[in-house]
């Protein structure tokens, strides 16, 4: 488990000590989720579910950008 984040069940708090990190397995799903969300959002017939998906898509978008290499944003 050396290319995840570890996590500690008991505290259900993340390590502080080792810096983020993800194999290039969960990048790439995580990207397909993201690309995935936006389409839907996109496409969304309706303000309330744009909205919704929009919110779940910045949360996802924040997630990732933590995981990029350092200089690229």
């Amino acid at each position: 488990m050396g290319d995840v984040i570890q996590l500690d069940p008991f505290t259900s708090v993340i390590r502080d000590d080792v810096p983020a990190h993800i194999d290039t397995y969960g990048q790439m799903m995580l990207i397909v989720a993201f690309s995935a969300l936006a389409k839907l959002r996109d496409s969304a017939s309706n303000d309330h579910s744009r909205k919704h998906v929009d919110a779940i898509v910045k949360q996802l978008g924040a997630l990732l950008s933590r995981y990029e290499p350092d200089g690229v944003a």
